[in-house]
């Protein structure tokens, strides 16, 4: 944990109640960023201990949604919370259809004081920073509006980010029902790694959230949005590609 909460620059030493979630969750979006290195290389792990010691501490890498989400649920979980893992199937905006690869988006489900909450830290650059409760109410962060609506005998993530959505759209799907145990995120590590229409297995992606807004870096290009100003730079070389990344991500 000492060396976790170095990575994330956040005290785990100590007892976290839920007004200090959202501080929990900023730590997360500002440091540890959401990559796909391990899904381009086909990485196959136990979904334990030793796999995050790996990742977020000899690596000093990021993950895609099952490794982000990983590591928030056991400290969550090791801090007394009552959480669960949770599948969800993405909405492609930009086709309005649901993700062909199902339901392989994994967030955290909290519950406290007869309440439940909607928890993730590894929707890309698309985080509440904020437990997001069933209930329907919008909460406000940084990063823009968030809710959760009924969806048939589900629910779905409704996000309105700042400087990107005029209005609400949809992010994800999921069933309060289809809760996971660790050891099962495996299925959906191969579903990422080996499906046609997964979105993560074809060119390496690294996006992680600022203060004032994010960066996403691919081969192509490094976007930055601060301020609200977005500011595109053409990656010249792959010497440069790999300054950026260890230098921003």
């Amino acid at each position: 944990m000492k060396k976790i909460a170095s990575r994330i620059q956040f005290p785990l030493d100590r007892p976290i109640t839920f007004d200090d979630l959202p501080s929990l969750l900023e730590a997360f979006a500002y440091h540890l960023p959401f990559d796909n290195q391990a899904v381009l290389s086909k990485r196959t792990l136990p979904f334990n201990e030793a796999r995050l010691e790996q990742t977020f501490v000899t690596n000093q890498a990021g993950g895609v949604c099952y490794d982000l989400n990983h590591l928030l649920y056991e400290i969550l979980r090791i801090k007394g919370f009552d959480v669960a893992l949770v599948k969800a199937t993405v909405y492609d905006n930009e086709h309005e259809v649901w993700s062909a690869t199902g339901p392989t988006h994994v967030a955290i489900l909290l519950q406290h004081a007869g309440a439940t909450y909607l928890v993730d830290s590894g929707f890309g650059i698309n985080l509440a920073l904020r437990p997001v409760p069933l209930t329907g109410e919008t909460v406000l962060s940084p990063s823009g509006s968030f809710r959760i609506a009924p969806n048939g005998s589900g629910y779905q993530l409704e996000m309105q980010r700042i400087g990107l959505d005029d209005t609400f759209i949809i992010g994800y799907h999921f069933y309060t029902q289809q809760t996971l145990l660790p050891e099962q995120l495996a299925a959906i590590e191969q579903v990422i790694q080996q499906h046609a229409a997964s979105p993560f297995n074809k060119r390496s992606l690294l996006a992680v959230r600022t203060e004032t807004g994010h960066r996403i870096l691919t081969e192509q290009a490094l976007t930055t949005w601060a301020d609200g100003k977005k500011t595109i730079q053409p990656v010249p070389s792959d010497e440069q590609y790999a300054s950026w990344k260890k230098e921003l991500f």
